[in-house]
């Protein structure tokens, strides 16, 4: 079957190969077809050695897709099921995070698509521990979205408390900042949006998403009118989706005293920032690393309720023997997720 690795250093060492389909090789895992598989900031990571991996590995870890194949202990999925899958696919289950159910955190953790095999090919193997059937009214390819809505869900519920009494600025317009804005406004909270000048059409699909103001950051005026939306003691919360110290920096300012601090994705490497002004603050710094399985339960109810829309969301999508063209235009910041279609 075709698979997209990364098999050595650099951009260079990410290789389109034939390789063999793989096998259910223990009686709880579960064989699927994938339908798509999303282009994440962690597989660009990946790709630029900004994260590590098991190599060699076919990368990919957000996906939807069809079971072909059940070990002989699943009971409850059927040949046909709609499903995705957690990431966590390798865990010890004695360590005192895997009993917490923070998977995420087992030292002995091994991620599809960076410890194992991913999605980023025709067909993988999960544990089945780790799937989870897709809503009746979610499509395969808005499915394809579920895993980054959950690492949002455990960034900003789990671990963060966004709730309806909150006013929060959201830097960085991407599908995470999207995925955030929606969720935030779910839970009833007042969003602004925060961008660039390359961002002028995503500010404005983030209106129709719920933000009441998007701004571009890089206006003249625009810091003094974030200043205003924050009002006198600035803003309840500031999540930050963009990857840049800048807005790092930006988001700690807007922040009132005591206020919440987010971080959703990676900066792929150390940034200086004043820890100093978020200690005399008293600013609350949260994160989270992925998703876990109370993460997947959040999201795909939010899903079937209809809270969040993916499909606007879903910009581009490629075969896997387009690969070059499909990371480029993630790289150019083209739309909001490229998708891959291992199958088509």
């Amino acid at each position: 079957m075709k698979a997209l690795l990364k098999v050595n250093e650099g951009y260079s060492g990410v290789a389109l190969q034939d390789i063999q389909e793989p096998a259910i090789e223990s009686n709880e895992q579960i064989k699927i077809k994938v339908h798509a598989a999303g282009i994440c900031g962690t597989d660009m990571h990946i790709i630029y050695d900004e994260y590590p991996v098991n190599m060699p590995v076919v990368m990919g870890h957000e996906f939807s897709g069809t079971i072909v194949e059940l070990g002989s202990d699943v009971k409850d999925f059927s040949i046909g099921d709609r499903v995705v899958s957690l990431t966590a696919a390798v865990t010890c289950g004695k360590c005192i995070y895997c009993k917490q159910g923070v998977l995420m955190l087992c030292n002995s953790r091994k991620s599809i698509g960076s410890g194992v095999n991913g999605a980023f090919a025709e067909y993988l193997i999960v544990p089945s521990r780790a799937v989870y059937k897709i809503p009746e009214n979610i499509s395969l390819d808005e499915a394809a979205l579920s895993e980054p809505l959950a690492c949002v869900v455990r960034c900003l519920i789990e671990r963060g408390t966004v709730t309806s009494n909150h006013h929060v600025v959201i830097s960085g317009v991407g599908a995470m900042g999207m995925l955030a804005l929606q969720v935030s406004v779910a839970n009833g909270a007042k969003v602004v949006v925060v961008g660039t000048s390359r961002d002028k059409d995503r500010l404005e699909i983030a209106k129709e998403f719920g933000a009441y103001e998007a701004i571009n950051i890089e206006n003249p005026e625009a810091f003094e009118r974030l200043q205003e939306l924050g009002g006198p003691y600035g803003f309840d919360v500031a999540i930050e989706c963009a990857g840049h110290e800048s807005s790092l920096d930006n988001s700690i300012q807007l922040l009132r005293k005591q206020g919440e601090l987010i971080q959703v994705g990676l900066f792929g490497k150390p940034i200086r920032f004043n820890s100093d002004l978020l200690l005399m603050k008293e600013i609350k710094y949260v994160n989270g690393f992925a998703s876990n399985p109370t993460s997947w339960d959040i999201a795909l109810t939010l899903m079937k309720e209809n809270k969040v829309s993916l499909s606007k969301l879903i910009s581009h999508k490629f075969a896997l023997d387009d690969w070059e063209a499909a990371i480029n235009s993630v790289k150019q910041g083209q739309g909001f997720k490229t998708l891959f279609m291992p199958n088509a």
